[in-house]
């Protein structure tokens, strides 16, 4: 079983970040907007018309959800790591946690660069990419996860 204290902390974390992402990126009926949408624009045309609907009030919300999800990310990557390793999961699910939180930094690193305007839009394809392959290796770890608790829960 995992230490307490570290599990709670990562837990906290995931939890505040996720609310504040979430609050920041819903904070008003009139725009709906979603880093989401961006994550997973793929073309450069597409990048484009989710930047113009969004326009300012959308654009400065979902950078305040991204600076949010760094918590977020930080937190769940901390939540995988402490929970793989207290279950001695395979090394290289440890591995993946890690390229997951890194990509999602990656990831939040261009989409603000997009909403400011020094990122070329043309890096929306990399940008999904990276979104479909770390929320991968997420579900990946959690199923992983999942499954081994399952396992375990029969054997008592």
């Amino acid at each position: 079983m995992p230490r307490k204290l570290p599990l709670l902390a990562a837990m906290a974390l995931t939890l505040l970040g996720f609310l504040l992402m979430v609050g920041f990126e819903n904070a008003g009926a009139e725009v709906r907007s979603s880093q989401l949408q961006l994550q997973f624009a793929w073309t450069a045309e597409q990048a484009r018309a989710v930047l113009e609907h969004w326009g300012d009030t959308g654009s400065a919300r979902v950078s305040y959800g991204l600076y949010a999800d760094f918590l977020f990310l930080i937190g769940y990557t901390a939540l995988l790591l402490q929970l793989l390793r207290a279950w001695r999961q395979p090394r290289w699910l440890v591995w993946a946690a890690l390229l997951a939180g890194g990509l999602d930094v990656l990831e939040n690193v261009f989409i603000l660069g997009f909403i400011q305007d020094l990122i070329d839009l043309r890096f929306a394809f990399l940008v999904s990419l990276m979104a479909t392959l770390k929320f991968s290796l997420i579900f990946v770890a959690l199923f992983h996860l999942i499954g081994h608790y399952a396992r375990r829960g029969e054997r008592a």
